[in-house]
């Protein structure tokens, strides 16, 4: 990781240090994120494959932190090699289209492809890395074409990157940034990858019912308008939310948010809920999702303090570790934004746990939407989650 003055100093310093530390060895793949502050983010993949080589570049725009193995910057650039006789890559962007991502499917079949022929030599194990653009997808419909192509023996990994607070959300795309694409990349290799995602939230409120929904607009719990039922509940469990209509969706997404309650949701390890984070309040009381929940599904309020974040995180980080065939050579780490306005400083001391848990270099980004799916799970999109992905020395 480095925190140089210009996206392309800082991707030539972080790319060196990760070469440095990868060895004689050529990658097969590079996973970059870099801060959206940077006017010149989009020379990051150049600059990185200068250093590298022509490998793959895989990754975008970060949220407010990105994560490198001495620590974190708020404005800096991450570089995470891959690579060895037992690593292959595929990789396919996709232009999006239409909410229901229909044309993420066969991109993610050509991936499930791939990933047979490579089992043929041997590598038997996939991972797919998805990447788009924030608020530019629906979490949940991606997931479910991604699933739908790559099958399911593929473990997935990812999360929808951006700055909201910029105009250029998005991902890589060869030398280009761009915000209406999604980007697939299957990893395959010999030795199984851990991946496991956990936020920490607690359920604080009453079961409530969607009963009115359409695509990532929830516009009604137990019959009202879905907002005056998420702040009353809030309220109840000691929320003092913002009087501004614009600031409230911020204000939840990182403090109350909804956990899908239904039964089938309490069978995730750790007994959590997936948790679902706002958009947008609208004035007529609906809410933008960052992804979809069908009518009928249950959902409560979820809350937490920095003590229960903190200790999913490092468990997350166990729990990757475990699932590794063998010594852990490092691992990806892909934190909600969320997390930093509980945690705070300690946002710091959370990436340093997880470090020390996994016992290998660390490097990642905050996102705005997490992905993972390990070979067990049965959901894949969520918020307010730290996704660890350890790979196999």
């Amino acid at each position: 990781m480095s925190a140089e003055a210009s996206a392309e100093a800082a991707s030539r310093a972080a790319a060196a240090q990760a070469r440095e530390a990868f060895g004689g060895r050529p990658p097969k793949i590079a996973l970059v994120f870099g801060s959206g502050s940077y006017p010149d983010l989009a020379a990051a993949p150049r600059a990185v494959r200068e250093v590298v080589g022509d490998v793959p570049v895989v990754g975008g725009s970060s949220g407010a932190r990105v994560l490198g193995p001495r620590g974190i910057a708020a404005r800096g650039v991450s570089v995470v090699l891959l690579g060895g006789d037992d690593v292959e890559v595929a990789e396919r962007v996709v232009e999006l289209g239409g909410p229901e991502l229909v044309e993420v499917v066969p991109a993610a079949r050509e991936i499930a492809r791939a990933a047979d022929d490579a089992a043929s030599r041997g590598l038997e194990h996939c991972v797919c890395l998805a990447f788009a653009p924030v608020f530019r997808v629906d979490g949940e419909a991606l997931v479910a074409a991604i699933r739908k192509g790559a099958g399911p023996r593929a473990q997935l990994a990812g999360g929808l990157t951006g700055e909201p607070t910029t105009d250029r959300p998005g991902i890589f795309v060869g030398d280009e940034l761009r915000g209406g694409h999604a980007l697939l990349a299957g990893l395959f290799t010999r030795k199984r990858a851990g991946i496991s995602a956990r936020h920490g939230l607690r359920v604080v409120g009453p079961p409530r019912t969607v009963t009115r929904a359409e695509g990532q607009i929830l516009h009604e719990l137990d019959g009202r308008p879905a907002a005056d039922v998420w702040l009353e509940d809030a309220r109840r469990a000691g929320a003092t939310p913002p009087k501004a209509l614009n600031e409230l969706a911020a204000y939840l997404a990182d403090r109350y948010e909804l956990g899908i309650a239904d039964t089938g949701n309490r069978g995730r390890e750790g007994g959590e809920l997936v948790a679902r984070a706002p958009w947008e309040v609208q004035p007529d009381g609906s809410v933008k999702l960052s992804a979809s929940i069908g009518e009928g599904r249950h959902v409560q309020i979820l809350h937490a303090g920095r003590k229960d974040l903190l200790r999913a995180s490092t468990n997350a980080a166990a729990e990757a570790v475990l699932r590794v065939d063998g010594p852990v050579a490092g691992a990806l780490v892909l934190s909600c934004t969320g997390r930093i306005a509980t945690l705070g400083e300690e946002f710091t001391e959370e990436a340093a746990l997880i470090r020390d848990r996994v016992g290998a270099p660390i490097g990642g980004a905050c996102v705005y939407g997490e992905i993972a799916k390990s070979e067990r799970d049965v959901d894949a999109f969520f918020n307010t989650t730290a996704v660890i992905v350890a790979f196999g020395a």
